[in-house]
């Protein structure tokens, strides 16, 4: 369901033309595969050149790319009819309701951000980890936890990374970050002021830099050479960042992984040796 998940994602980005033309593919996902781009757009109450641009907003090359995404996603929906539909948490649910809720929110939030994440800006990332002498990394609230675990990863294979949960020592390391360095933003929204100043500082300093946020247009992908665009929702009942947070961490475990399979050999020595140098802690 990749097209209706872009624009679900992104429709707090769109116009009031922009809205119009979703707004009628929403509802009316099955005709619109029937339709061409000048009956589309008198449908939507718009115009053909908008029809295509929010065509292209949504990352495809035009009306008959995004025409053939539409269709492939229907024919994936019809595949999945049977899957259980589960509503919002509520303050009445019993654990087990809850346990089930969580895992399906879970699951789903991971499967969409695989459908949105780009492989050629997990490539560049990849790329631009592989060249840095130092890796700085921002993030505050639930993306610093996040933050700290991509530290720890990135450590744990002999990259030098800093990471202050401070966000006046965050704000402080950017602004000595050297160009050969690489500095990496986490904020679902994209609109945390002290990620996205210090991701700024680092871009004036000649960093390569890379924004973890949300699917669609905000202040830090706007800014970031590299975009690991994740999925999420939000619930009525919100007890913490739960889904953008495993979304933001399915980002990070993807982009380790893949790091780390380009030199295997050497990385699962690193692996192994932080691995025993803590066994000994371990109760026998």
């Amino acid at each position: 369901m990749k097209v209706i998940l872009k624009i679900k994602e992104m429709f707090n980005d769109f116009t009031t033309t922009e809205e119009k033309i979703a707004n009628y593919i929403l509802k009316n996902k099955e005709k619109v595969t029937q339709l061409s781009v000048n009956q589309l757009a008198q449908a939507a109450d718009s115009s053909p050149a908008s029809v295509v641009r929010f065509c292209k907003k949504i990352n495809y090359k035009g009306y008959q790319d995004f025409k053939i995404a539409l269709i492939k996603d229907l024919q994936e929906t019809e595949n999945n009819d049977k899957v259980k539909v589960y509503d919002d948490i509520a303050v009445d649910d019993q654990v087990e309701e809850i346990m089930e809720k969580i895992a399906h929110d879970n699951y789903k939030v991971i499967k969409n951000t695989i459908n949105l994440l780009s492989v050629k800006e997990i490539e560049k990332a990849v790329k631009a980890i592989e060249n840095a002498n130092n890796i700085y990394i921002f993030g505050i609230g639930a993306s610093g936890l996040v933050a700290k675990d991509l530290q720890y990863k990135l450590m744990r294979v002999k990259k030098t990374v800093i990471y202050y949960a401070d966000t006046h020592a965050q704000l402080s390391s950017a602004a000595n970050i050297e160009s050969s360095d690489l500095a990496i933003a986490i904020s679902y929204s994209g609109q945390s002021i002290e990620v996205y100043e210090a991701l700024k500082t680092a871009k004036k300093r000649g960093a390569k830099t890379i924004s973890i946020s949300k699917y669609g247009e905000n202040p830090l992908n706007e800014i970031a050479d590299i975009k690991l665009q994740v999925a999420g929702s939000e619930k009525n009942l919100r007890l913490g960042a739960i889904t953008s947070r495993i979304a933001q961490l399915t980002a990070v475990d993807i982009l380790f992984v893949a790091f780390a399979k380009n030199d295997f050999s050497k990385i699962s020595d690193y692996l192994r040796n932080t691995r025993e140098s803590v066994e000994q802690f371990k109760i026998k």
